[in-house]
């Protein structure tokens, strides 16, 4: 042990000793990685395990729980969702796309909604998952750290027959081959499962290395990484190559191994990741660009992008090598290149904005201490001779052999900022510089332009010449042409989309393309056509513009580069290709005209951070951009998450209700989905529609959710897709449900508005005949009351007649018997009665005052007629104001008459008659005609002896009754009745109770009755 322990130390620093002097000579460059941390979403920072679903999610297994990602969001699950164990250590994936995990010693998969349990047998004491595969008969296999092997079949969890735990119980790996055999990895070596035996595989003829990653290659040779002793890999033909920190391995402590669609094997460890592609053998680190290199797991998707997990610093994607950014970092001079420009010897030189010109190289600077005029360079050129021009902030420069040369005055124009160069076929330089035009003849004469009215314009950037020998400028004030002498000019009214002019370019066609601050022109035929890529800024603010060798054109603005073939762009404003970030660009920023193309077809171009290389001929076609998985994840109502369950039939695995179906009022939905796209999740556009609802699809968006409110009843289905970039769109997920109608658009409720109506008009109908009938009887009832009147007043008449009568011959029996007095004093009571009697005659109604005055005029004169036959009292309450009551005239006459001749006459005693008028309850008043005579019963039957009907008690008793009927007024009659002693039962008179309303009108809606009738 202590030779072996030697042994890896020398090896070690042997390879640290490689490293730093490869480092240190070695030109590197910059690869772009994006990483996903805990502050992105991401549950923890130590990812164990990758795997990717069958829905496109990408799941990551962490020791704080699992985390879901669509390329934009996380969504994290761990105990408190129902985990048995914080720790995600493995993944596995089924034949239908569901995930598998290995959480502590139980193996879980989701269900719907829920996570489902399913512990391993406890005869695995406890021991920890920490691989799982699924082979081809849908077996999953679960190797355990110290539990040894079990599989998940159908017939449940069990330990697999013939395995042997008590020698291979700590498994670290496991791989299924597509032959269908299983290589599982040992602490203690390797073995080879296949049909039920168990063969140990020998990787070093000393002693088992402990296996930490295994993977098969395309070719299927299988590559086995150890703890100790690196790599190896085993060829189909048994062939075995080993491979350590002595021939460039990173650490031969190797912690994964992936082996990608392309063939290349990615070896991941903790201080970086080798790859091996074909007879190289690549290094990634931080100093390569990434953001961690303590490398865990990984793991490539669907769509090819490659997923590093680490040990503390979340997930890193690689971004691939389509695009390479160098750097200072790399041993560039600078990382803000503005020209490149190759020498005779086809070395390339840059022209930066902050530290002069360099060789691409490294081993030469030429800067303001070499006799640079100035730092900072905009533009240069290869003349004829293999000299090299650059323009500066100060004049012109010239470099022979990587040395400055003095240029007099005139040619150096020092005092001239010099932003653009052409040679043109005579082998003139000509320079566009912020006050206009210069050039600088082959025989060392200059010539100066200023920008004027009729001048090629101020800032010219952007020089380059047509077949016909025309210089083309691009300047601030649009395109001017110098054509022998002339200038002509074209700009905004022209058709050029913008007048500051940033670069220009001729196609293999012979079309100019102008690059603006706002936007692309093309020139052709004497027109303009204009192009604004995106809806910001930066895409339309174009700063170079560079063709390569198969005619494409490269547009680099602020918001990175454009793509495209001039003719399809010509004939498909949106045919072209956006690359940002996610493919590659370290910065988005270009540099003015900083484009190169070798003659190899490598493509340099200047960034606001480093210079950017490509490789046409290796990538000669932009990707295929694969379309999203777009999937709705959830229905809300009025914005707010709902529970679905009693409004659906069930819930489907994903979480949508099924069968849904809403009442009318809860018509506000909103709808989130989402569209997975691991590439370039900050692109990707959605359009959808409501199929029953919206006539089209809606214009493409970046919102995850789309609402709709005032749904009428109907059934519907939603629909969305999702594209990257608003190409190839994807199919469309769909989610049905359905509005009840509301309940006045029912068959019921027709069924009831129609029973309603036939009832309503029958109502009406009926209503409407019993108003008739009312009005008929009120018109009878009316008709009794005048004719009970008209009965009434000829009583009175009548009565009036025999009372006259009587009276006059009183009066006359007084004269006869010389009685002056009393004859005066009996006819003056006589005559007051006979006037308001007369009065009472015109009206119907009268106050009680005025009746009570006459009642007592009447029993005045009759007790002068029968002189001690009876005595009469008349009280009226305090608190009664008999003038506010009113009632029908001379009512209470025939009830005090009657008690006079019927109940007192017939007696031989005197009698008594007395009229009270006292309160009855609130808003009434009661008067109550009392005497003690011979009693109702006796008064009754002398009645009947002599045939008498008593008509004005009658009649008075029916006029009350249909005054009451009428509603005009309600006057009550008790009696007249018999009057017991209290006590002993004894008769003792007669008692009439009438009880009269204390305010009345009735006098005047007896009056409007009379003129309805009339």
């Amino acid at each position: 042990m202590k030779r072996d322990l030697r042994s890896f130390v020398l090896k070690y620093c042997l390879a640290f000793a490689i490293q730093g002097v490869l480092t240190s000579t070695l030109f590197a460059q910059q690869y772009a990685f994006t990483q996903v941390t805990p502050s992105d979403g991401l549950a923890q920072s130590q990812v164990r395990t990758i795997a990717q679903d069958g829905r496109g999610y990408l799941w990551f297994g962490t020791l704080g729980g699992a985390s879901r990602f669509d390329g934009a969001r996380f969504l994290n699950y761990a105990l408190q969702d129902g985990l048995p164990d914080a720790q995600v250590s493995a993944t596995a994936v089924d034949g239908d796309g569901n995930l598998w995990m290995g959480c502590g010693a139980t193996i879980v998969h989701r269900k719907g909604l829920t996570w489902i349990n399913d512990p391993l047998p406890k005869s695995n004491g406890g021991a920890r998952i920490q691989s799982m595969v699924f082979t081809g008969n849908g077996k999953l296999y679960t190797g355990t750290d110290g539990g040894g092997l079990w599989v998940r079949d159908t017939n449940g969890i069990h330990a697999v027959e013939g395995y042997p735990t008590d020698t291979a119980a700590s498994i670290r790996s496991l791989l299924a081959l597509r032959d269908g055999r299983l290589l599982i990895g040992l602490r203690n070596g390797l073995l080879l499962w296949d049909n039920g035996k168990c063969t140990r595989v020998t990787l070093n003829a000393d002693e088992p290395e402990p296996i930490s990653a295994l993977a098969e290659g395309m070719d299927g040779s299988w590559w086995v990484g150890t703890y100790l002793d690196g790599l190896f890999r085993i060829e189909p033909s048994g062939a075995l190559t080993h491979f350590s920190e002595e021939t460039g391995l990173m650490r031969n402590n190797v912690r994964s191994i992936l082996v990608d669609r392309t063939g290349r094997v990615w070896v991941g460890t903790k201080l970086g990741l080798n790859v091996f592609d074909g007879d190289r053998i690549r290094v990634f680190t931080i100093h390569q660009g990434m953001p961690n290199d303590n490398i865990y797991c990984s793991f490539q998707d669907n769509e090819g992008n490659i997923w590093f997990g680490t040990d503390g610093a979340g997930a890193i994607k690689f971004l691939g090598d389509r695009f390479v950014t160098y750097t200072v970092k790399d041993g560039m001079c600078s990382d803000l290149v503005m020209t490149i420009v190759a020498d005779g010897q086809g070395d390339r030189w840059l022209g930066t904005y902050d530290n002069g010109v360099c060789r691409m190289d490294g081993m030469a600077i030429v800067t303001t201490r070499e006799g640079l005029p100035n730092n900072t360079i905009w533009c240069g050129l290869k003349d004829r001779n293999d000299a090299l021009w650059f323009g500066t902030n100060e004049g012109l420069t010239k470099i022979e052999r990587g040395i400055p040369v003095p240029l007099p005055p005139e040619i150096a124009m020092p005092e001239l900022r010099i932003l653009s160069l052409l040679e043109d076929a005579q082998g003139r330089i000509w320079c566009g510089t912020r006050e206009g035009l210069a050039v600088v003849n082959t025989d060392g004469t200059t010539k100066r332009y200023p920008a004027g009215t009729n001048g090629p314009g101020r800032s010219i950037r952007a020089i380059i010449a047509d077949g016909e020998g025309r210089l083309w400028l691009g300047s601030d004030h649009g395109i001017g042409v110098l054509n022998g002498s002339t200038f002509g000019k074209y700009g905004v009214k022209d058709g050029l989309c913008d007048s500051t002019v940033q670069c220009l370019l001729h196609d293999d066609d012979g079309r100019l393309w102008i690059g603006t601050n706002n936007g692309l022109s093309c020139f052709d035929s004497g027109k303009f056509r204009t192009f604004r890529f995106a809806t910001d800024f930066g895409s339309n603010f174009f700063g170079l513009l560079q063709c390569d060798e198969s005619g494409r054109i490269w547009a680099g603005t602020n918001n990175g580069l454009f793509l495209f073939q001039p003719d399809s762009l010509l004939n498909d404003p949106l045919a072209y290709e956006h690359i940002t970030r996610s493919a590659g660009l370290s910065n988005l920023e270009f540099n003015l005209n900083a484009g190169y193309v070798d003659d190899k077809g490598r493509l340099l171009l200047g960034s606001a951070g480093g210079l950017v290389f490509h490789d046409t001929r290796r990538y000669p076609n932009s990707p295929f951009v694969r379309a999203p998985k777009v999937h709705i994840t959830g229905v809300r109502s009025f914005l707010q998450q709902t529970d679905w369950s009693k409004q659906s039939d069930s819930i489907s695995p994903n979480g949508l209700p099924i069968g849904l179906d809403l009442e009318y009022r809860r018509n506000y939905l909103t709808f989130d989905y989402t569209g997975i796209s691991l590439s370039d999740p900050d692109r990707v556009q959605y359009r959808y529609r409501l199929e029953g609802f919206d006539p089209d699809w809606l214009p493409a968006t970046d919102a995850r959710f789309a609402s709709y409110s005032n749904l009428p009843n109907g059934e519907y289905t939603f629909q969305v897709i999702a594209a990257v970039g608003d190409k190839n769109w994807s199919e469309p997920d769909t989610f049905t449900f359905s509005i009840a109608p509301p309940f006045w658009l029912r068959w019921w409720f027709f069924v009831s508005i129609v029973t309603v109506l036939a009832a309503a008009a029958y109502g009406i109908m009926h209503a409407r005949s019993l108003v008739r009938q009312r009005h008929e009887r009120t018109r009878q009832l009316l008709l009794r009351s005048r004719m009970l009147q008209l009965e009434q007043q000829a009583l009175n008449s009548n009565m009036n007649r025999h009372f006259v009568f009587n009276a006059l011959n009183s009066i006359q029996y007084h004269i006869n018997k010389q009685d002056r007095e009393t004859a005066s004093r009996y006819l003056s009571s006589f005559a007051k009665l006979i006037r308001k009697n007369l009065d009472a005659s015109q009206n119907d109604t009268t106050t009680l005052a005025e009746e009570l005055e006459r009642l007592e005029l009447y029993l005045t004169l009759e007790h002068m007629r029968f002189k001690d036959k009876f005595r009469y009292e008349i009280t009226v309450a305090p608190g009664v104001n008999t003038a506010e009551v009113r009632l029908p005239a001379m009512m209470l006459q025939p009830y005090v008459e009657n008690s006079i001749w019927h109940g007192i006459l017939p007696m031989e005693n005197q009698g008594l008659v007395r009229i009270d008028v006292t309160e009855a309850r609130p808003g009434r008043v009661l008067v109550r005609i009392d005497d003690d005579g011979i009693g109702f019963d006796r008064s009754m039957e002398n009645k009947e002896k002599n045939d008498h009907i008593s008509r004005g008690i009658e009649i008075t008793k029916g006029r009350a009754d249909v005054l009451r009927k009428l509603d005009l007024t309600d006057i009550r009659i008790t009696g007249p009745e018999q009057w017991h002693e209290t006590g002993t039962n004894t008769v003792i008179g007669t008692r009439v109770a009438i009880e009269l309303p204390a305010m009345d009108s009735m006098n005047k809606l007896q009056e409007k009755l009379q003129n309805d009738i009339k």
